[in-house]
């Protein structure tokens, strides 16, 4: 039995008794101060898109499987005054506040990747910004919890974009580039699962794309997660650990791919199954306008260790993290807040 005593506001869409039935609505009723403000979600398909500027919020779910919040946003969709969506604008969920919890929910970007890639190339109707965003941490968020939260979408379903986040026992899946941004994030046992859908190539994507600025030591850290394929239908060695991601940036001599972006992705005691084949590379804009590649042994800071299973240790002479860091990351000294 629930015991709602414990929150300061109950959402529902069908409990007459409750508070408020948009989770939006309950998290602009919070008083103007800094203090912790508890909203239980009651389970229910939530059809709305919320963002999060108020610092110690807490939404807590009935449970991953019966408290969905969701949407269907594409980077290519109009929006607001006729612009297009981008890809930050396209998530389902923004936080850009410190101190905020989330618990026992899934967020799910709806946006039917699937049918759109099987259009055929020709079909005007077939979108070519593809990012749908689920969860995205903007760059004013920091001290960021989600445990048992499930992050469904296919392109760029988990955006960190600043301060610190830490998952634990969360499921995250998709297929480009979907756990990605500049922040530092730490997912702890969590899913990572590689979804199946209708590639034409032999690689169908990409776990994580860091924008990891060289400033910064820690990026995207994935500690003791299991590194899974979709219903067993994704083929072996097609799908990548991770590809460094150089933003393309405005500077003072023109717009380009941000070379101080060293991406950061370590994988630590994971389970990766044989879907996964190693790191790879992507491409960025150069000063001159020319297309170039960004490799993963230079143009990064990619490193795995003491990962097992079959998919584990392709990551060529960048494999192994030195065991100073190892330490450090198994000691969880980042994530005291």
């Amino acid at each position: 039995m629930q015991n709602y005593d414990q929150y300061h506001a109950i959402v529902s869409l069908n409990n007459p008794f409750a508070d408020f039935d948009s989770i939006q609505a309950a998290i602009d009723a919070a008083p103007a101060d800094s203090s912790t403000y508890r909203i239980y979600i009651d389970k229910g398909c939530y059809q709305e898109r919320i963002c999060i500027r108020r610092n110690n919020i807490e939404l807590i779910g009935e449970g991953a499987e019966t408290t969905i919040i969701c949407e269907a946003v594409c980077a290519d969709m109009l929006e607001y005054g006729g612009q297009l969506a981008s890809t930050l604008g396209s998530r389902i969920v923004e936080v850009d506040a410190v101190a905020i919890t989330l618990k026992h929910l899934s967020i799910v970007n709806e946006w039917d990747y699937i049918e759109n890639a099987k259009k055929p190339d020709d079909d005007p109707s077939k979108v070519q910004h593809k990012q749908a965003v689920a969860l995205l941490l903007n760059s004013n968020s920091d001290k960021i919890r989600l445990e048992h939260v499930n992050l469904e979408s296919y392109q760029d379903t988990f955006c960190t974009q600043g301060g610190r986040s830490h998952l634990k026992h969360c499921k995250i899946s998709g297929n480009i580039d979907f756990v990605f941004g500049c922040g530092n994030a730490l997912l702890e046992e969590c899913d990572i699962v590689c979804r199946a859908w209708p590639s034409q190539t032999s690689v169908w994507g990409y776990i994580a794309a860091p924008s990891t600025s060289f400033h910064q030591n820690d990026g995207l850290t994935f500690l003791r997660c299991r590194v899974i394929r979709e219903n067993g239908q994704v083929p072996k060695h097609s799908y990548a650990l991770g590809r460094p991601w150089h933003p393309t940036t405005q500077f003072s001599d023109g717009r380009y791919a941000d070379p101080n972006a060293i991406g950061k992705a370590v994988f630590i005691e994971c389970q990766l199954d044989d879907h996964i084949y190693g790191w790879d590379k992507m491409h960025g804009l150069a000063p001159d306008g020319t297309q170039r590649n960004f490799e993963p042994d230079k143009d990064a800071r990619f490193f795995e260790c003491n990962n097992h299973g079959p998919g584990a240790n392709h990551g060529g002479v960048k494999a192994e993290l030195p065991e100073h860091e190892r330490i450090q990351y198994l000691k969880h000294n980042e994530w005291s807040w």
